[in-house]
């Protein structure tokens, strides 16, 4: 057995409470796979690297894991484990495919409400037996931070379908999927505004988004309306004047909850309550309006789309105006046909599948500078993406969007010319 020690001392104290391991996140890469370990707390760490049986151990002191570890391996990672020792020392260990060397690196939080991390990256190939895994001293890229909100909770239940299915329950399981679906995803994490059954106010909800310089903002819902006949999916963003009598008609029913769960708005009257500052001279509308459009065609391969722009209305939660924000209305709850979909766990994998389509091709077009994103669109390492064709779209157009060659795009979609129909998924080759 050959073995590399290193160590790297996070800055600060060290307080009697253990350590929260909220989060443990797996890229790879082209040359290494990186290994992101989140905690709620400053901890020191200790690196080893096996090579008779090829693993890295990372101990973290006085520690607990209240995370899941990804359900499988990537890259050289195989699986993942993890035990916790009587001194209070949480261990660490990913199991690997073969011989390697490590590094490692603690990146206290730089902002308030941000988590510090330990990150390790492995690298293929067995090191020098006595060589330490030196700790690097490069700060990593930054991973974009998705806030996720679903809508209601606690004392106001949303809309409730015909079947007695509740708004507020069904959109907590479509945004905790998204959740764990975009904490798998290279360079990104996810914010719930709210992971239970509790009432959070409208203006929490943003302000929980700011608070941890949230890239974007996504709220969930489900709409009702008394046509029980109506179906579909439909995305918002903010505006003083809504682009309908229909989005007028939801934002005032959603900006209400906060007087339906017995508060009114701490800082405006609730006739004031609705009227929000005009965003059109704000970068962040574009950037929503922009993200919304992605979001949107995604779910066209889902289902029904009910408006197929993305619309505008006074939504009081989407009032962070320094943070891109959409409202996803996913479905409605009050059409009994989608009442019974959206019940299902299948249908909000899809519903949780689409979204993540959207913000991922969103943000790969629009890279924020320091992300690790924005490093693999520098390097040309781009994932393979879906698209789902609408009406005008052509092959030349959907090329030129991507940056990849008609060629490519049409030996990756086995396409004899280049004609396309509403609706067809194609799929975009990574680079």
């Amino acid at each position: 057995m050959a073995a590399g020690f290193g160590a790297a001392l996070l800055a600060g104290a060290l307080s009697a409470a253990p350590a929260r391991v909220e989060a443990i996140r797996v890229a790879e890469y082209d040359a290494r796979t990186r290994v992101v370990i989140e905690l709620d707390q400053n901890r020191s760490h200790r690196l080893l690297v096996l090579d008779h049986q090829p693993r890295v151990v990372v101990d973290i002191s006085s520690s607990t894991l209240h995370a899941s570890l990804p359900e499988r391996g990537r890259g050289i990672v195989r699986r993942m484990r993890h035990a916790r020792h009587q001194d209070g020392e949480l261990r660490m260990v990913f199991d690997l495919r073969a011989s390697a060397t490590a590094s490692s690196v603690a990146i206290a939080a730089s902002r308030p409400g941000e988590g510090h991390r330990i990150v390790v990256d492995i690298f293929s190939g067995s090191g020098d037996d006595e060589a330490p895994a030196e700790a690097s001293g490069t700060e990593a890229a930054r991973d974009v931070l998705i806030a996720i909100d679903p809508g209601h909770g606690g004392k106001d239940p949303g809309a409730i379908g015909r079947n007695g299915l509740y708004e507020k329950t069904v959109v907590l399981g479509i945004s905790r999927r998204l959740g764990r679906l975009i904490e798998r995803e290279p360079g990104m994490r996810a914010l719930l505004t709210r992971d239970g059954d509790y009432y959070l106010k409208l203006r929490r909800r943003y302000e929980l988004a700011r608070q941890r310089n949230a890239d974007l903002f996504v709220s969930v819902h489900a709409d009702a309306v008394r046509d029980r006949r109506v179906q579909g999916s439909s995305v918002y963003v903010l505006s003083e004047k809504g682009s309908s009598d229909e989005a007028r008609r939801l934002a005032k029913r959603e900006n209400a909850s906060d007087l339906v769960a017995g508060v009114e708005l701490d800082e405006y009257p609730p006739a004031v309550a609705t009227v929000i500052i005009d965003l059109q001279q704000n970068a962040s509308i574009g950037a929503s309006l922009e993200v919304g459009d992605e979001v949107l065609q995604h779910l066209h391969g889902v289902g029904r789309v009910r408006k197929a722009r993305v619309q505008k209305a006074p939504f009081a939660v989407l009032k962070a105006h320094d943070v891109p924000s959409i409202l996803v209305e996913t479905a409605y709850i009050s059409n009994p046909q989608e009442e019974q979909l959206l019940k299902t766990a299948a249908y909000q994998e899809k519903l949780a599948r689409a979204l993540l389509a959207g913000v991922r091709s969103y943000f790969y077009r629009n890279p924020p500078r320091g992300t690790l994103i924005a490093e693999r669109v520098a390097t040309g390492e781009v994932p393979q993406q879906q698209y789902v064709a609408r009406r005008g779209d052509t092959l030349s157009g959907i090329a030129q969007r991507f940056k990849v060659p008609v060629p490519v795009l049409m030996r990756a979609n086995k396409l004899q010319n280049d004609r396309l129909r509403v609706g067809q998924v194609l799929t975009i080759p990574a680079t």
